[in-house]
């Protein structure tokens, strides 16, 4: 009897061992998200939310704790569910997927998808829309044979990135796609400046990349042998003439990221010391949206008026910082994106103590007598 009780123990031993290696935990980092996970661990995103049903639906938070297979379960499950030995003529989006996920899943690229798919938007797809994923009519010609694509992974292990320029030294006649997938903390202006290409040129090879900047994402950074051209409706509203030559493309293209960034908090409450989307203050925004182009700002709106370079009203430009005395004291207490030069008015984004963020005119009287300076912190 006691060598049977031996036994039993010994074999739920075996069981709760083999079980407990069946999984472990990841605790969730920023701008982490299931099918980045997923990609890291070599699993697919069913597969952990088989593990995680709690988590199905909902947006993964910082600091969650999601389980995720052992190396060799997750081999077992790709091995008996992901392996595709015939790719079928077409494919019924199930909850979930995505045209980054469909398109790794038949090995495809994105762009081929999408010319497969050409009334359908990657960013509306909806789960049961039947995709095109071969088209038996398209042959592949001397030409297509002949087009390299190049998947860059500039940062395997998923470090931060080092802010180097990478040199694409490209023959004229050359065709080939140049791809690079986004790692962690990486941003539009920091992956345009590693290619050396600008933001406005990243977007338009890019037009349906998503805004939140995912990880795990490939980007096209360069598109065969035809030059891309951007095209631009912005209007240089302030003396255009004179200033166009002035204002580098680079500036240009840093100045409309900063707007556009700052314009998704637009109507987020004012908190006092808030530097993030529950709530921010003025210097407190500034400082958030000046990181999306690795550029670190002082914390208060006095500290910024001594960064950069102070400048004349009428040399004021899109991407610049304004400031205002709106205490009793005349002394610099607030701050704001210049968002928009039209003649004498001057438009700016920032965190009013009532409205939260907001966009407001210098021909606002309660502004227009308080306003102090105006700083130049882009690099021309």
């Amino acid at each position: 009897m006691n060598k049977l009780k031996v036994v039993f123990f010994f074999l739920l031993l075996i069981h709760n061992v083999a079980f407990g290696q069946a999984s472990f935990e990841h605790t969730v980092a920023s701008g982490e998200t299931m099918y980045a996970l997923a990609r890291k661990y070599n699993t697919t995103v069913a597969i952990l939310y088989q593990l995680n049903p709690k988590l199905k639906d909902k947006t993964l938070q910082v600091n969650a704790i999601v389980k995720v297979p052992s190396q060799n379960e997750s081999e077992k499950e790709v091995g008996t569910h992901e392996a595709i030995t015939v790719v079928p003529d077409s494919h019924r989006v199930a909850k979930g997927e995505s045209f980054y996920s469909i398109s790794k899943k038949y090995n495809l690229s994105i762009t081929d998808l999408e010319a497969l798919n050409p009334k359908i938007k990657p960013k509306k797809l909806k789960e049961g829309v039947v995709l095109k994923i071969k088209n038996e009519a398209l042959k592949i010609t001397e030409e297509q044979q002949e087009t390299a694509i190049v998947a860059v992974d500039v940062n395997p292990k998923n470090e931060e990135v080092v802010p180097e320029t990478i040199p694409l030294e490209i023959k004229k006649d050359a065709t080939f796609t140049l791809l690079h997938t986004i790692k962690r903390k990486e941003t539009k202006y920091g992956v345009a400046k590693l290619y050396g290409i600008s933001i406005r040129e990243l977007e338009a090879l890019n037009p349906n990349l998503p805004s939140d900047f995912p990880v795990g994402y490939e980007l096209i950074i360069k598109k065969d042998a035809v030059e891309t051209t951007v095209a631009s409706n912005t209007e240089l509203s302030y003396e255009e003439e004179d200033t166009v030559d002035k204002m580098s493309k680079e500036f240009m293209s840093k100045a409309d990221l900063l707007v556009e960034k700052a314009s998704e908090y637009i109507g987020i409450r004012y908190k006092y010391g808030g530097d993030t989307p529950k709530g921010f203050d003025c210097s407190g925004l500034m400082c958030t949206t000046f990181k999306e182009i690795d550029l670190s700002l002082p914390r208060t709106s006095s500290e910024q008026a001594t960064f950069g370079e102070k400048i004349k009203m009428k040399e004021s430009q899109k991407g610049d910082l304004i400031f205002f005395a709106t205490g009793r004291k005349n002394r610099i207490s607030h701050v704001g994106l210049i968002t928009e030069v039209n003649e004498d008015e001057i438009k700016f984004i920032h965190a009013s103590t009532s409205s939260g963020v907001m966009i407001s005119s210098s021909k606002e009287p309660y502004y227009a007598s308080r306003i102090i300076q105006v700083n130049r912190v882009l690099n021309e």
